[in-house]
């Protein structure tokens, strides 16, 4: 199957839809305190969805995304650009509840530093078909080491990820050593737990982040079990509620970005809405939410003394959900090149310092 050029337009028809239901809202009553702790501020959700709904401009994103090369392949989009130099080609692979845009200033970054960028949109995430069944990681890196190494004819290339992505990326290092030339991460804690946490014994240190991600799931985690167990029990509500998608995602937004508790210190309410129309128009929510059930259907899981041999690094950014120490991180990869411990950024490190994670990302790939 050859590539195909695509142009992503969201009909008229929708938006003015989706400002209708915006306007429609039934909102509930809230305390007057500690509205967060409930799970969203109801009031700044109103605020925030009364932008939504008569100040924001989606056509501003969609013309910005269309700048880019457009293309699918075998039912995956991807955002592309080409670089003039000979630098290493490298994918950009997001996470939930991301997408390509979080990597448009990424992008020109590592173009300019003459890496060709590939940003595909995750299977039953945006502008992708929905695969149907749910898959598991291993499933979704077999789909982009094709479009890397059969769509678009790379034979040698490097990933980078962060949430998802950055287990997607560390399976496709691990299932083709061959052509991955290297692999970035930003979120080591989403990695598969080491395969042998007997030989050595854990260190202090990797006993406190086990403790802390532990507490982490039981509280905050919430999530992971809902939409790894019964995804569509929520998908409907969310695919018919502007308001009750955007509730669920802001929650998100807010709570895992280095933003102090002050969502807009990291996302300005038009790139709130960039995300939440993003998943809007594309109806993909549940498609995407059902990523977490296939994965527990079939985790991945690293043997006894089994790492991934090709070349790594990984960037620790200090508003990150869980912070696993190195040494965490050297169970997982046999050749941990790089450990960079960022200065500021949360789990959205793409979108929130572009710049950091470009140098770091770039200064790894020139190591390869």
């Amino acid at each position: 199957m050859s590539l195909e050029p695509y142009e992503i337009s969201v009909d008229e028809s929708v938006l003015e839809d989706l400002r209708a239901r915006l306007e429609r809202t039934r909102w509930p009553d809230q305390p007057a305190t500690g509205a967060w702790e409930l799970g969203v501020d109801v009031d700044y959700l109103r605020e925030l969805c009364d932008h939504w709904a008569h100040r924001y401009d989606w056509r501003r994103l969609e013309g910005r995304l269309n700048e880019l090369e457009n293309q699918r392949w075998r039912g995956i989009h991807f955002l592309a650009r080409r670089a003039e130099g000979d630098g290493l080609p490298v994918m950009l692979v997001h996470g939930w509840p991301g997408g390509p845009i979080e990597f448009l200033e990424l992008i020109p970054i590592l173009v300019a530093a003459g890496h060709d960028a590939v940003v595909p949109s995750l299977p039953g995430y945006s502008w992708s078909d929905d695969p149907g069944a749910p898959l598991n990681i291993a499933a979704v890196s077999e789909r982009l080491r094709a479009l890397m190494e059969d769509g678009l004819g790379y034979g040698r290339y490097g990933v980078q990820g962060g949430d998802w992505g950055a287990s997607i990326s560390a399976r496709m290092a691990l299932d083709s050593p061959r052509t991955v030339a290297g692999v970035h991460v930003n979120a080591v804690s989403v990695l598969p737990v080491p395969g042998d946490l007997a030989d050595p014994p854990p260190s202090a240190a990797e006993q406190t982040y086990m403790e802390a991600g532990s507490r982490w799931r039981r509280r905050e985690g919430y999530h992971l079990f809902l939409q790894s167990a019964a995804p569509d029990a929520v998908a409907v509500a969310f695919n018919d509620s502007p308001a009750g998608l955007a509730a669920w995602l802001v929650d998100k937004y807010r709570r895992w970005s280095d933003c102090e508790g002050e969502v807009e210190r990291r996302f300005s309410k038009d790139q709130l809405c960039d995300f939440l129309t993003m998943y809007w128009a594309t109806g993909t929510i549940a498609s995407s939410m059902r990523l977490y059930l296939g994965e527990r259907r079939a985790r991945w899981r690293l043997g006894a003394g089994e790492r991934i041999d090709v070349p790594a690094a990984a960037a620790d950014f200090p508003a990150e959900i869980a912070r696993p120490p190195r040494e965490w991180a050297e169970r997982i990869f046999s050749d941990l090149r790089r450990w960079t411990e960022m200065p500021r950024g949360g789990h959205f490190a793409a979108f929130e310092e572009p710049q950091l994670l470009a140098d770091d990302v770039i200064e790894f790939l020139a190591e390869l």
